[in-house]
């Protein structure tokens, strides 16, 4: 499995987000709008030797490494060598918890720091109380690579208070709630001297999207059958193992993961568009409660999960398989980049790319290396994009996704508008996808607050 894993993040084409990363390693900074430093960090680290996808994605297969180490070790206190196996394999073949250890993604980090976090807590609560320093510094870490790594303290706090509250009594947690605090303090000092972006993202653009109230929270349970494949019933199932079990190592896990659990569905409720991965640190605490109650019942679903996760991981290496549902997504970037760069030749100097949706702008940006892109119509202050008047005057090209709306008019964005030839994209001997590239003659971007 660690074999094919490291084919596919070589010969795989980088997702969308990915390459946004990629963007964000090339402007590093204390923070970024959507999400705090850390992987744009480690892609700066690893792209030191080249920006290939292989390169962009080191970093995350070593964490993927570390992560599933350590819920080996965790396992093994906790419940045995058994279980400490059963859950290192479990991390390979769940997908959202396979693809953090993957992709590169800030999941990557806030695994392995969130996996550390449990770790180190569980000992501090069995007689090593100045673990709880090194659980403090976890925190710390993973909160520069996710904000929800919040939920993981707010789940101990809960637990210490009702299962263990002498532990207050101590310095040790108060010592590892100050260095969370310091590592943490870079995403502060971002935010404030940029008017507080990230909060006014989170709650201006973030909670829009989708439909609010019960479908916003039937989305995103659905999203978590992809996620978990054949054994989503077993991790329902674990999630009441502690109202029929009330060993310490169940309620440990379950009670410290219920705000991780609770909070995604808040937002989906509210109309924030429902992302499946939200709950990837909650199937950390899965993975071990299943690992510590292991039966026959869920080693056939575990196998199927292996069988998937090895297909898809195999048809990223091989082009002599059929691609799985879905990956057609991320294949056709270079060739519409390619395409593109030759219209912007034809367009003159100063001729840059523009596009109507992040996702474009970075998969663009990653192949025009060195090719000025902007992202229309406005974008938000605190983003990596430039402002729009940057552009104004000049000559552009943009591409669209045939299947996708525009979002901007650009018949208004430019004086002149002319379409030129569409790029149909194949993989595996079928076409996927269709790019639709304009020629934009003097754009006249709107005016920005």
């Amino acid at each position: 499995m660690v074999a094919l894993r490291v084919a596919a993040a070589a010969a795989g084409p980088l997702i969308d987000d990915e390459a946004y990363y990629w963007l964000w390693a090339r402007q590093l900074a204390w923070g970024y709008l959507d999400h705090p430093p850390m992987v744009a960090w480690l892609i700066a680290l690893t792209t030191m030797i080249g920006d290939s996808a292989f390169a962009i994605r080191l970093g995350p297969l070593m964490l993927g490494l570390l992560t599933s180490y350590t819920l080996f070790l965790l396992g093994r206190e906790m419940s045995g060598p058994r279980a400490g196996l059963v859950a290192a394999a479990l991390f390979q073949i769940v997908p959202v918890l396979a693809g953090a250890g993957l992709l590169a993604t800030p999941d990557a980090p806030l695994l392995l720091c969130w996996a550390a976090t449990l770790r180190f807590a569980w000992q501090a609560l069995h007689g090593r109380s100045r673990r709880w320093l090194a659980a403090g510094g976890c925190i710390g870490l993973g909160l520069l690579s996710k904000l929800t790594m919040v939920w993981l303290p707010a789940g101990l706090f809960l637990y210490v208070a009702f299962r263990a509250p002498r532990v207050l009594r101590s310095w040790p947690p108060y010592g590892g709630a100050v260095l969370a605090a310091a590592l943490s303090a870079p995403v502060v000092f971002w935010n404030a001297h940029h008017a507080w972006a990230g909060a006014d993202y989170l709650l201006t653009r973030r909670l829009t999207g989708a439909s609010p109230g019960v479908a916003g929270i039937v989305k995103l349970l659905e999203e978590q059958i992809p996620f978990t494949l054949a054994l989503c019933p077993a991790f329902i199932w674990v999630l009441l193992v502690p109202l029929r079990r009330r060993g310490e190592v169940p309620v440990f896990l379950v009670v410290t993961a219920l705000p991780a659990l609770i909070f995604p569905f808040l937002p989906a409720y509210a109309g924030a568009w429902p992302h499946g991965n939200w709950l990837a640190p909650v199937y950390l605490h899965l993975t071990l409660v299943l690992a510590a109650v292991w039966t026959r019942a869920a080693a056939l679903p575990a196998a199927l999960n292996a069988v998937a996760i090895a297909y898809v991981l195999a048809a990223a290496s091989f082009s002599t398989l059929p691609l799985p549902p879905g990956a057609e997504e991320v294949y056709g970037w270079a060739q519409a980049a390619s395409r593109a760069a030759e219209e912007i030749g034809s367009l003159g100097p100063g001729a840059v790319v523009v596009a109507d949706r992040y996702q474009i702008a970075a998969q663009l940006g990653y192949h025009l290396r060195g090719t000025p892109v902007a992202l229309l119509p406005c974008p938000h202050p605190g983003s990596i994009w430039p402002r729009p008047e940057t552009v104004a005057g000049r000559n552009a090209v943009t591409v669209l996704d045939a299947r996708w709306a525009p979002t901007v008019d650009w018949a208004r964005a430019a004086s002149r508008v002319e379409e030129a030839q569409a790029v149909v994209i194949t993989a595996r001997g079928r076409p996927v996808r269709t790019f639709r590239l304009y020629r934009l003659y003097n754009l006249r971007p709107p005016a920005c607050p």
